[in-house]
């Protein structure tokens, strides 16, 4: 089986790599029995694979808690193309292929383009021009009527813009249908709408642009024959003529360019005219869009470059604010789904971290963590004494001291357990010290707690034992389809619990071996009697924490 050729390029730990596919499936993840290892936190132990199906190269997402991330949309399965960036947890790995047309796909021709862009305007003067046509009152014209045309390009169209009533029917147009669009994929649907119910384009294709990374990603491609597959092959050095130039472009006369008129799909479509505009706002570029036409009888004029370039304008607007209203509430669903579990911190941390992807997944995988089970004791006597309203305060105030040293040490609120707390450190971000943050946080629930005592009377005061746990376990969204929990289970889960429950006294932190190798240098201990636990095959050695060395 011939292959095509695929090349994986990425950097990693300052380093770059150049990764070459010569087998029909790649595995990715940071176990060292992927035949990709990735060494990286954020990377899970079996993360992807590649494998060559079909004709093509196709990348599977194996559940891990990152997920794959193609152009900046989350996948579980799609196939790679020329060009694409693939983000696995904080590794981006480039994508290089031989450039081939493909089903419903875009290629970029790098040929140098000969032929005459027979028209162009400015759209940083369009931008200007557009507003002050909007707020000039123009009477009503038919809806196929088009804009004048204007022998001149540049200026002087502004003053045909300006008397054109179709220019504020576009904006109206294009303001009621582009602004009461749910999120920027249905926005760009309606965009290519716009364009065809506006211009005799065959084929129409919307990209975006990084300004920083200089990358073009496709996002929306449409053929006015339902029947045809909008294949794309576009002139690059018309792209970049918009983008780097900042202005729409006109070639009329495509067939009879030297070098783009011999390009196999431009022959096979019989494609006449083209046309180029970029989204322009805010003195940027954000993107393009690349329409086509195979009509001999009606090329693209510059009454239709008018119409592409004010769309253009109106659009790049829409698209940005529709960019900034999608961050804006990826921002508060994360936020509102963390709130509950971590510090302002951490959070802050996983919203930043979270990117541009559609949301923070936390799909179940294995760390290495620290468990604590803190148990009040004292609680059950006192509540008999107690009216309902009374003892939910006293429970209220006393979680909410506790909630504060957890989160001192950002560490992850699990749960409460009737008058139990259960907490973990070293997820959803990794944490090296999580032992010490574990115990140190243990150390500052009990002053809290004391702190408590010292305003009430003797009779009414509580204790608090608590266990703790280091090891591995399984850490993530764990439930049913109607209600899932971020938490953690595992044998290390357990051990905590039984620690907690069987091996501390009231005003103890008991700690299992792990968690004594991890923070002995710098916690005084010392070891109790051993334990024979549920589910252990042998005696386990648990450790008193007398303080901080």
């Amino acid at each position: 089986m011939t292959m095509t050729p695929c090349r994986f390029t990425f950097e990693l730990n300052g380093r770059r790599f150049h990764v070459d596919l010569e087998e029909p499936m790649v595995s990715i993840g940071r176990s060292h029995g992927c035949k990709l290892v990735l060494p990286s936190e954020s990377i899970s132990r079996r993360h992807a694979e590649v494998r060559y199906e079909d004709g093509g190269w196709i990348i599977y997402d194996l559940g891990a808690k990152n997920g794959v991330v193609l152009n900046d949309q989350r996948v579980e399965r799609a196939r790679l193309r020329n060009g694409d960036r693939i983000r696995l947890g904080n590794v981006v790995l480039s994508c290089e292929m031989p450039e081939e047309p493909q089903a419903g796909g875009v290629v970029f021709d790098d040929s140098a383009f000969s032929g005459s862009m027979t028209g162009f305007i400015d759209m940083g003067q369009l931008n200007t021009l557009v507003a002050g046509a909007t707020r000039t009152p123009a009477p009503a014209v038919p809806a196929t009527e088009a804009p004048p045309a204007d022998p001149k390009v540049g200026t002087a169209m502004g003053a045909a813009l300006q008397q054109s009533a179709w220019v504020l029917k576009l904006f109206n147009e294009a303001a009621e249908a582009l602004l009461s669009s749910e999120n920027l994929d249905e926005m760009l649907v309606k965009v290519m709408d716009l364009v065809f119910n506006n211009l005799p384009a065959q084929r129409g294709f919307i990209c975006l642009y990084d300004e920083a990374t200089k990358e073009m990603t496709p996002k929306v491609l449409k053929s006015r024959d339902p029947d045809q597959t909008p294949d794309f092959v576009i002139s690059r050095t018309i792209a970049n003529a918009a983008i780097k130039k900042n202005r729409s472009v006109l070639v009329q006369d495509a067939p009879s360019d030297s070098e783009f008129g011999q390009v196999q799909s431009i022959v096979m479509m019989r494609v006449t005219s083209v046309m180029c505009a970029p989204l322009y706002t805010e003195g940027k570029v954000i993107g393009f869009i690349y329409v086509d036409s195979q009509s001999s009888e009606e090329p693209f004029a510059e009454p239709h470059l008018q119409v592409l370039s004010t769309l253009a304008v109106l659009s790049a607007v829409a698209v940005e604010q529709t960019r900034l209203r999608d961050e804006v509430e990826q921002e508060q669903r994360i936020r509102s789904r963390l709130a509950r579990y971590s510090s302002p911190n951490v959070v802050d941390r996983l919203v930043q971290e979270a990117g541009e992807s559609e949301d923070l997944d936390m799909i179940a995988d294995e760390a290495e963590i620290s468990v604590l089970f803190a148990d009040l004791s004292g609680f059950t006597t006192m509540s008999e004494r107690l009216s309902a309203p009374e003892v939910t305060q006293v429970l209220n105030t006393v979680f909410a001291k506790l909630t504060t040293a957890v989160f001192e040490f950002e560490g992850t609120l699990d749960k409460f357990i009737g008058d139990e707390i259960m907490v973990f450190f070293g997820a959803p971000i990794a944490q090296p010290d999580h032992a010490e943050r574990a115990v140190r946080a243990a150390l500052r629930m009990l002053e809290h707690l004391a702190e408590f005592n010292s305003t009430r009377s003797p009779e009414d005061q509580l204790q608090m034992s608590i266990g703790l746990n280091s090891g591995q376990a399984v850490v993530g969204d764990i439930g049913s389809p109607q209600r899932k929990d971020y938490t953690v289970i595992g044998d290390a889960v357990n051990t905590a619990k039984r620690l907690e429950s069987f091996a501390a006294d009231p005003g103890q932190v008991v700690v299992g071996p792990l968690t004594y190798e991890l923070i002995q240098k710098s916690f005084l201990c010392e070891p109790l009697e051993e334990l024979m636990l549920k589910g252990k095959q042998h005696p386990v050695q648990p450790y008193r924490v007398v303080g901080p060395k």
